[in-house]
């Protein structure tokens, strides 16, 4: 396993892979899980609280998540979730969200406000967890990666006229279906 893991370029809307259905992992092997300290070691780098495999190029189902970090501690704690599934879900909350792949644009979402979801971990364990609130929000925003959704799918029409011309203009960057980012935002380029 390697020693030191990697900032992943980034894609941005516009690129293909973000609109894919991702296949599902077979097996956990070492190089899944050096990915996955890839994956972790780059969202933490881009401030974000989840990043999906697909937002990195890789059309696999799985993400890291942690949403507790910079919320409820500054401590990291990251989950890694492959081959997630949806078990149920309910209520209702509208939350504001953004994406490392939308890049500044901000809209509200209306999402289930509880799961419960099941995953296969870094171990090859199956495993459940019930969560609300933000935590739940985070998950379902990865978990809509892994389907080719992004959240800018999921707000109202009006508030998408209005974030249009930002939105197309993300898409124009991409060249043969392909938009990325490799540097860090400014205030993490140290």
């Amino acid at each position: 396993m390697k020693q030191v893991p990697e900032l992943l370029p980034v894609r941005i809307l516009g690129d293909d892979i973000l609109r894919m259905k991702a296949r599902e992992v077979e097996e956990i092997t070492d190089e899944i899980r050096d990915f996955a300290a890839d994956l972790v070691h780059t969202m933490y780098l881009r401030d974000g609280v989840g990043l999906a495999a697909p937002q990195v190029g890789k059309s696999i189902r799985m993400f890291a998540a942690d949403p507790w970090w910079g919320r409820d501690t500054d401590q990291q704690n990251p989950l890694v979730l492959i081959n997630p599934i949806i078990e149920s879900s309910e209520g209702q909350s509208v939350n504001e969200e953004g994406c490392i792949s939308v890049p500044d644009i901000f809209a509200e979402v209306v999402r289930p406000s509880a799961i419960t979801i099941s995953f296969t971990d870094l171990e090859g364990t199956r495993q459940t967890m019930d969560l609300k609130g933000f935590p739940a929000i985070v998950m379902q925003h990865e978990y809509d990666h892994l389907n080719g959704v992004l959240f800018i799918d999921k707000i109202k029409m009006l508030t998408r006229l209005t974030l249009l011309p930002r939105i197309k203009e993300l898409e124009r960057r991409a060249v043969d279906g392909v938009n990325i980012v490799t540097e860090l935002p400014p205030e993490n380029n140290d």
